[in-house]
């Protein structure tokens, strides 16, 4: 099994904290959250927990239907202290450094750790983007949770820009995109924490013995589409795909895989990546997106360079629909119409 090698560097209490004091970072118990409500019947329960291959460590979060409505912070952290440099770390990464305030005091309407509502419950692995935590797509997993699919995210350490691993904050070192070997390490890396989520889907806290198995699907947002399309050529338990404004293939990294399963790529603006040219994908995209309107970023905060022109809260309602109902025909058999929307272009 090949991994990429990281610098993971474990930050301090006391630096985290000087951190916070030096980006000025208010503190509000009850901050509320930028992000759309969940558009499901269920109430959502969130469970964090760590998963281990050898040597390496990665963070997942379980999203889950419950029948216990409550609220939780944003960003899965041991303390406000680590959630904060987390914050921080993220958004100057993601060139928003405006953004980390709100990102550290947001919440959603999740209970952490509530009882899970349901038994053989579909699962959906999210991958996130290169430089980018699992959590800056809780907005779509808890949608797709309170529709009744458990949603597991996860983190790929060494490559995230900070993550909290038993309660110490470890900082990514920025990916290098235009440096081919590293990409083919990064995907390598990243697919094998993908096995490593499948292999440990029975064992996960709470979710685990209420999972059908037979009914897996993977999503990425960016590389983590990448990812996904890479995992489902070598992994038959992925049943089908879903990619945010990602790649079916890279030059110098690797070439875009035969799948014989359904696979949807929903991309920004008419910009579609030209290794999907000759794909079977069905392929959607959205007038006036950006690379990170399918994320929760646009919430929060960005420029239309990274999140488009397209109105924040139809955005969300695109991606969201399109997901949705891309899953629910796919893996749970539902003939229901796909979406329409004069923002919404379906190409093929």
């Amino acid at each position: 099994m090949t991994h990429a090698k990281t610098r993971i560097r474990a930050i301090p209490a006391a630096l985290a904290a000087f951190l916070i004091t030096a980006t000025g970072i208010a503190w509000a118990a009850d901050a509320a959250t930028p992000i759309a409500n969940p558009t499901g019947p269920h109430p959502v329960g969130r469970v964090d927990t760590t998963l281990a291959n050898g040597h390496r460590t990665i963070a997942v979060s379980a999203w889950y239907p419950t029948t216990v409505a409550g609220q939780s912070p944003y960003i899965p952290a041991a303390s406000d202290i680590n959630r904060a440099h987390l914050a921080a770390q993220t958004a100057a990464w993601l060139r928003t450094p405006a953004a980390g305030p709100a990102m550290a005091t947001a919440t959603l309407p999740v209970t952490s750790a509530a009882p899970v509502d349901g038994t053989r419950l579909p699962v959906v692995i999210w991958s996130p983007g290169m430089g980018t935590p699992r959590w800056l797509s809780s907005g779509l997993a808890v949608d797709l949770a309170a529709r009744g699919i458990v949603v597991i995210t996860m983190d790929h350490t060494g490559e995230s820009p900070a993550v909290d691993i038993a309660g110490r904050v470890h900082a990514g070192s920025p990916p290098d995109s235009t440096d081919t070997s590293y990409m083919r390490r990064a995907l390598a890396t990243r697919v094998a924490d993908t096995r490593t989520v499948l292999d440990h889907l029975a064992q996960l806290p709470l979710v685990g013995p209420h999972l059908d198995l037979s009914r897996i699907a993977m999503a990425g947002h960016s590389y983590g589409g990448q990812t996904t399309i890479t995992a489902m050529s070598s992994d038959p338990r992925i049943r089908t795909g879903v990619v945010l404004d990602g790649s079916a293939g890279w030059d110098g990294v690797t070439p875009p895989p035969a799948i014989d399963r359904p696979v949807l790529l929903l991309a920004s603006g008419d910009m579609v990546h030209a290794s999907w040219t000759h794909t079977r994908a069905t392929i959607a995209t959205i007038a006036g997106a950006g690379h990170y309107t399918g994320t929760d970023l646009p919430a929060f905060g960005c420029a239309p360079e990274f999140c488009g022109t397209i109105n924040p809260h139809l955005g969300t309602e695109l991606t969201r629909g399109v997901v949705a109902a891309w899953l629910d025909r796919e893996l749970l058999g539902h003939q229901h119409p796909m979406p329409h929307d004069p923002a919404l272009r379906w190409q093929r």
